[in-house]
């Protein structure tokens, strides 16, 4: 028995070795499309995620089927320390130019992509861009919870020569996550598993593809409510690194501030002569709300006749208002602040358009998180921008899933002199504000709502039940500024209480 089991080892070895060998790898995959952000004159930030590191070759051409010479080509590596995500910052473009672009390994291609570039600063040149945000892209049971962000759909159709991504792109502590059994993120993989499963919806996919973007951040890319000066730094680090990721934006460049979280994610922007985009981070410097010292006082600052109405008692708790109203608290930090007013005193542009993720109007209700809880500062930026003769300052906002449309001045008591106007638009994919408030408070408080905002504050344009964006139209011939809120079908909306009256203004003329 023994003699004859060399040869049968023999003839079985080899057998098993190639039984065993691993076969060749699968074809490289791009599982999350592409992307183009932070377009100039002569240059633009592309992005791509591969399955695997690699080396990936991105191609950039004037012609969409790439028949003619390339314009730019790079080449660059997806690591696994960047979840296989991989950016490519391409110069050497030329301005008022419609590029197309795709990443290559081999004979393996990514989704092509699109962009414009912006006329230089000296050229007047009519733009056309929308913005929106708040997209909970969250899954129960593998089904989207809310919809398939069908608002980006409808901002895509308008061929946009950008679009603004601005705040709570995913909802990295949903409460959705919560009734899945997920739970908040907590690590790096967690912020980035949110990411993925935004990425896989097509709408944004899509819109990626489309045209290039501009993107800043706000607390649900870390955790709700957050800010800088006492947040979680290890949660913190992780949403940001995250974040930086998945988008195509880059860190190099950014100021510094050794009092905020991290590098403030301010930067400045223009398209030709007549459009300025000033981002603003409004989370990594600021100090932590006081609505504990407030306890909880859902409107401290109405007058108090109108507290009195409202069923409230005629004065907030004592020590409210000197803690929302003290001078050395700060919601952008030192830096950005002075950096802030810079950008719009040195601005050559006739519109300042100011990316904005929490609203800086006033609206009394809720005041804490916003512009409103920090009120010496808010304060401070609205006379500069008075005082310094600043004109056509429109800030763009989200976070608050709503629709509005006002005036910005100090207090509607006290100086209603108009400084600026803001345009507040979305959600993508959350409850809509107006229906939030009845689920929580009931019919009473949504009355309450519409109350301050059409007789005390005179709002221009409420749409509190709508998802939506906003489409923004600077004409070079007439220097004008139409900025129109719409829905997910691309209606213009319709204020709730008048609805003969558009959501739509011209600024400018």
């Amino acid at each position: 028995m023994h003699l004859h089991t060399r040869p049968l080892l023999t003839v079985l070895l080899p057998l098993v070795l190639v039984l065993a060998a691993p076969g060749p790898p699968p074809p490289l995959d791009f599982p999350h499309g592409v992307a183009s952000g932070e377009a100039t004159p002569t240059s633009v930030v592309l992005w791509v995620a591969a399955d695997r590191e690699t080396a990936l070759k991105v191609e950039v051409s004037e012609d969409a089927s790439f028949s003619g010479p390339d314009a730019a080509r790079r080449t660059v590596r997806s690591e696994a320390a960047d979840d296989f995500t991989a950016k490519a910052v391409v110069t050497g473009l030329e301005p008022e130019t419609q590029y197309w672009y795709r990443w290559r390994r081999g004979n393996r291609t990514s989704d092509v992509g699109t962009f414009r570039t912006p006329a230089l600063p000296t050229t007047k040149k009519s733009v056309r861009f929308a913005f929106s945000g708040d997209s909970d892209g969250s899954l129960l049971d593998g089904v989207p919870f809310f919809n398939e962000f069908e608002v980006l759909d409808a901002a895509r159709a308008e061929d946009p020569d950008f679009f603004v991504y601005m705040g709570d792109l995913i909802y990295s502590d949903s409460f959705v996550r919560n009734l899945s059994g997920i739970g908040p993120a907590m690590t790096l993989e967690d912020y980035r598993e949110t990411w993925r499963v935004n990425r896989e919806y097509a709408a944004l996919r899509n819109l990626l593809a489309s045209t290039s973007v501009l993107t800043i951040w706000d607390d649900h890319e870390v955790v709700n409510d957050y800010d800088g000066r006492t947040v979680d730094p290890l949660r913190y680090a992780a949403g940001r690194k995250a974040y930086f990721e998945y988008l195509p934006t880059v860190e190099s460049g950014l100021p510094s501030d050794p009092s905020c979280a991290g590098d403030p994610l301010f930067k400045v922007f223009h398209w030709g002569s007549l459009v300025d985009v000033i981002v603003l981070d409004e989370r990594s410097c600021r100090d932590a709300d006081v609505e504990d010292a407030c306890e909880g006082d859902l409107a401290p600052t109405l007058a108090s006749n109108i507290r009195v109405l409202a069923g409230f008692d005629p004065e907030p708790p004592a020590g409210c208002l000197d803690a929302l109203n003290e001078p050395s608290r700060t919601f952008l930090g030192p830096v950005q602040k002075q950096l802030f007013k810079e950008a719009l005193l040195n601005s050559t542009a006739k519109f300042k358009f100011v990316i904005n993720e929490l609203p800086i109007q006033q609206f009394y209700v809720g005041p804490y998180d916003r512009w409103e809880g920090y009120a010496a500062e808010r304060a401070e930026i609205l006379n500069f921008i008075r005082d310094n003769g600043i004109e056509n300052v429109i800030f763009l906002a989200t976070d608050i899933h709503t629709n509005l449309v006002n005036d910005v001045f100090i207090d509607a008591e006290t100086d209603m002199e108009s400084i600026a106007k803001e345009f507040v638009t979305g959600p993508i994919a959350r409850p809509p504000f107006g229906q939030s408030v009845i689920d929580v408070a009931g019919p009473g408080a949504l009355l309450l709502l519409y109350s301050v905002f059409d007789v005390v504050l005179g709002t221009d344009c409420q749409a509190l039940f709508d998802l939506g964006y906003g489409l923004i139209e600077v004409d070079a011939a007439s220097e004008t500024a139409t900025i129109t809120l719409k829905d997910e079908t691309g209606a213009t909306l319709k204020d709730d209480l008048d609805t003969e009256k558009d959501c739509s203004f011209t600024l400018g003329l």
